[in-house]
């Protein structure tokens, strides 16, 4: 691929591409997709149409990864079993938390199998069993960060994640930008990456009882340039 830049403004730069060992030149306006399916040898476009063009010969690899987590939901001692109530990193104000072995903390285990997932790795419950005394209330951030070092290492970087927290209460409006802060310090991540919406379960099961949460998570994974 050449580049070739024009020296008055009012000439378009153009690139030319060459297919099959040949060239051909045809003006801007004749390079079209149809020529490039066609298989023609070549053609000119415009130099703000370069990057699009090699994306088209050459596209990222991607990967996309889906992650599930649910606990269910106790009072706080003294009245129960339950845990501090973390969610994405963040301490919610509730009277009942997650029972777990870990802080049970159900967007950081579902992002963290999500990452997994996605490059083909062992889930969270191979890599940090609950029968671990190592693990017992360990923090959650843990996990996701050992996900997040293992991706980079096989060679792939996040593009986004998308979460979705099932809970009948607390409302989670209130923490969203916080939880997004945290998760995006985590993964090493902008906070635009990191996308959460809140949904109650209206009324339905333990989940609409209040007795559990519910996370879904979908992320994409694209390969990191060598």
């Amino acid at each position: 691929v050449a580049v070739r830049g024009s020296k008055s403004s009012r000439i378009k730069s153009r690139i030319v591409v060459s297919m099959g060992g040949g060239r051909e030149s045809v003006s801007a306006s004749q390079a079209s997709q149809h020529d490039m399916h066609e298989g023609r040898c070549g053609a000119y476009v415009p130099l703000e149409g370069t990057l699009q063009l090699l994306m088209a010969l050459n596209p990222p690899k991607l990967r996309i990864g889906h992650g599930y987590d649910l606990h269910r939901l106790e009072p706080l001692p003294p009245d129960g079993q339950g845990r501090p109530f973390m969610l994405g990193g963040v301490l919610v104000d509730h009277p009942m938390g997650p029972i777990s072995h870990s802080d049970g903390d159900a967007v950081l285990h579902a992002v963290t199998d999500a990452i997994l997932g996605a490059v083909g790795g062992e889930d969270i419950g191979q890599l940090f069993p609950d029968d671990d005394p190592a693990n017992k209330g360990r923090q959650s951030s843990d996990f996701l960060e050992a996900a997040c070092q293992h991706a980079r290492s096989a060679g792939w970087s996040l593009v986004n994640a998308d979460i979705t927290v099932i809970c009948e209460r607390p409302k989670l409006s209130p923490y969203k930008k916080t939880m997004v802060a945290s998760i995006a310090t985590i993964m090493g991540c902008d906070s635009t990456q990191i996308n959460i919406k809140g949904k109650t379960h209206e009324g339905v099961d333990a989940l609409g009882e209040g007795r559990a949460v519910e996370v879904h998570v979908v992320v994409l994974l694209q390969e990191c340039d060598s």
